[in-house]
C-alpha cells in the first residue's frame, strides 16, 4: 500500500478560488458548475455523441460567471491536475468536505482516504497473481461518489508493480450527477479506463454514461467485448 502526502497549500488554494466565485451563486452551485464544466471539457475532447447538448449545457453554466471567475475555475482545474499527479487520492472529495457543503447533499460525505486504502488492499491483495491468468481485471463500484475506492484500488495495483491503465477496467455508478462528474474528472486525470454511469444502481434507471479518455483511446470497448465471459 502506498500512502503519500498531498499538498495542503494546493487544496487550500482550490477552496479559496471556488469560494471567491460565489458572488450571485451559492457555494453548492459553484462547486457543481466547476465539476460539470470540467467534466464536459474532458468528455467533449473524445466523445462526439451528444457533444452539442453537453456544449449547450456548458455555455449555459459559464454564462453565470465573469471572465475573472472563469479564470479561477481554470486555475482550480490546473491545481487539481497537479495534486492528483503528485498524490493520487480523492482530492475532489477533500475539497468538497473543505467547502463544508456536504449537508446540502442530504448528509452525503466522502469516505476517508485511509479507509479506502485499507478496503482496496483487502479486495486486491493478489492482483499480480490473478493477472497471470487474465489480461486484465475489472472493478465495479455501485455507488462511486467521487471515486475514492477506485482510486485506492489503482494505487494498490501500483504498489504491486502493475499498470492499472492497461490491467484494470472500472465500471462505476452514481445517481448524483455531481458525484458522476467528480469521479469522471479524477478517473480521467489519473488515466483510469472507466465507464462512469449516471444511473440508479438499484432500479437500473439509466441517464448517461461517461467514458474516460483512457477507455476510449485505449480501445477498451473492444477489449471488454473480446474478454472471455
Amino acid at each position: 500500500m502506498i500512502t503519500t502526502k498531498g499538498s495542503t497549500s494546493d487544496i487550500r488554494a482550490i477552496v479559496k478560488d471556488l469560494r471567491a466565485n460565489t458572488g450571485s451563486n451559492d457555494m453548492h452551485t459553484v462547486f457543481s458548475d466547476f465539476c460539470a464544466i470540467s467534466a464536459t471539457a474532458i468528455r467533449n475532447s473524445v466523445d462526439h455523441d451528444g457533444h452539442q447538448a453537453r456544449e449547450d449545457d456548458y455555455l449555459r453554466r459559464i454564462a453565470h460567471y465573469t471572465p475573472e471567475q472563469l479564470d479561477r475555475f481554470a486555475h482550480s482545474l490546473a491545481l487539481l491536475t497537479l495534486e492528483l499527479e503528485h498524490s493520487p487520492r480523492d482530492v475532489l472529495g477533500e475539497i468538497y468536505m473543505g467547502l463544508e457543503i456536504s449537508s446540502r447533499e442530504q448528509g452525503q460525505f466522502f469516505t476517508p482516504w485511509h479507509v479506502c486504502e485499507l478496503m482496496a488492499a483487502l479486495n486486491f491483495p493478489d492482483a499480480a497473481a490473478r493477472l497471470e491468468h487474465a489480461p486484465f481485471l475489472t472493478l465495479y463500484e455501485p455507488a462511486c461518489g467521487a471515486g475514492a475506492m477506485v482510486i485506492a484500488a489503482t494505487q494498490t495495483f501500483v504498489a504491486q508493480g502493475l499498470n492499472y491503465q492497461q490491467q484494470l477496467h472500472v465500471t462505476a455508478d452514481d445517481i448524483n450527477p455531481t458525484a458522476v462528474h467528480m469521479a469522471y474528472i479524477q478517473f480521467s486525470l489519473l488515466g483510469i479506463p472507466a465507464l462512469v454511469h449516471h444511473r440508479n444502481a438499484l432500479s437500473l434507471e439509466h441517464f448517461d454514461t461517461w467514458a474516460t479518455p483512457m477507455h476510449v483511446l485505449g480501445g477498451w470497448s473492444m477489449r471488454l467485448a473480446a474478454a472471455p465471459a
